[in-house]
């Protein structure tokens, strides 16, 4: 029966097996951790582990988790792919905002993964549940997405992203004017105030970088380039809070409406027609480079900014006149 693997030596004291599991898989909710665990599917040292388990430094924790699907059973949907390259080997996809990379709670078809099924004959197998599905953008994130169609390119360019070789780009329309250049180094960990959304910490958590640079300026916001590299959960959008550049319509890190009290009244305005030209947050993968698994040549292909993000530019520079 075919299985997804992963294999964890603990670094977290004076923390529950299934807290642990949730913090390193944050593809899966508490419940179907502690299913997993229950069902007999987590080993602790080589022995069966409990939910509530305590664990200790250096614990070898083995997971073996039966898939719930397989990729026979993921519905086949006729969803537009925006293809902006493709071999035998792998495809690019521009994904557009609102779109759901592949099936979740809450998300049960209507996503990426159910139109690349019905699309291509041929996906990696990597994951028995999500083919072809090397890495993610958040919903409403627009831009370049990686698809492997074998598992041998698929092994290889997961090493790439797990060896941060891989160059990445993103534009960015942030609160406030940022200085020309700068980089952010801020650990990234779950917000334990609030699960579903992350934070930066002190100590803890996972080292996470970002570099950037301003394009342009339209008071008061920013247009930003910016390459992460490292590959946390929502790390762009916690590093732009955490310098309290928010982005535009992140009304999940403080980029709504309600930050326009922290701006000057003639700003209103401007600030009210700049959130409602745009629905979704601000962010869109716009470049990415890497090694070709095949040719062993370097390859970069580019997403031109979607037309919701184009309307925003519009209207800001509008105003700067």
């Amino acid at each position: 029966m075919p299985l997804n693997k992963y294999y964890f030596i603990v670094d977290n004291v004076s923390i529950r097996l299934d807290q642990f599991l949730v913090q390193r898989l944050p593809d899966y909710s508490r419940s179907k951790i502690q299913n997993y665990i229950k069902k007999g599917q987590v080993w602790i040292n080589g022995q069966i582990g409990r939910p509530s388990l305590k664990l200790h430094q250096n614990d070898k924790i083995k997971c073996e988790f039966i898939a719930d699907s397989n990729p026979e059973y993921i519905k086949s949907q006729n969803i537009g792919l925006d293809i902006i390259y493709e071999d035998e080997h792998l495809a690019i996809i521009n994904k557009p905002a609102g779109l759901v990379v592949h099936p979740g709670c809450g998300n049960p078809d209507g996503t990426l993964l159910n139109g690349l099924i019905n699309h291509f004959q041929n996906l990696s197998k990597e994951n028995t549940t999500r083919p072809g599905i090397i890495h993610r953008l958040d919903k409403d994130t627009s831009g370049l997405i990686v698809i492997a169609k074998n598992d041998y390119s698929h092994e290889n360019i997961s090493k790439q992203f797990f060896n941060r070789t891989i160059q990445k780009e993103y534009k960015a329309i942030v609160w406030g004017k940022v200085d020309q250049s700068g980089s952010i180094k801020l650990s990234i960990d779950r917000n334990p105030r609030n699960r579903k959304t992350f934070c930066t910490v002190n100590s803890g958590g996972k080292n996470a970088y970002t570099s950037y640079e301003i394009i342009n300026y339209y008071p008061p916001f920013s247009l930003l380039s910016l390459y992460p590299k490292t590959g946390r959960t929502h790390q762009i959008r916690v590093h732009l809070k955490s310098i309290n550049h928010p982005i535009i319509c992140d009304n999940m890190y403080g980029g709504g409406i309600k930050n326009l009290k922290a701006y000057h009244i003639s700003y209103k305005n401007i600030s009210t027609m700049a959130l409602n030209s745009i629905s979704r947050l601000a962010l869109h993968s716009s470049k990415i480079k890497f090694c070709h698994p095949e040719t062993l040549e370097m390859v970069e292909y580019q997403a031109p900014l979607p037309a919701d993000f184009v309307d925003l530019i519009k209207v800001l520079k509008n105003a700067k006149k």
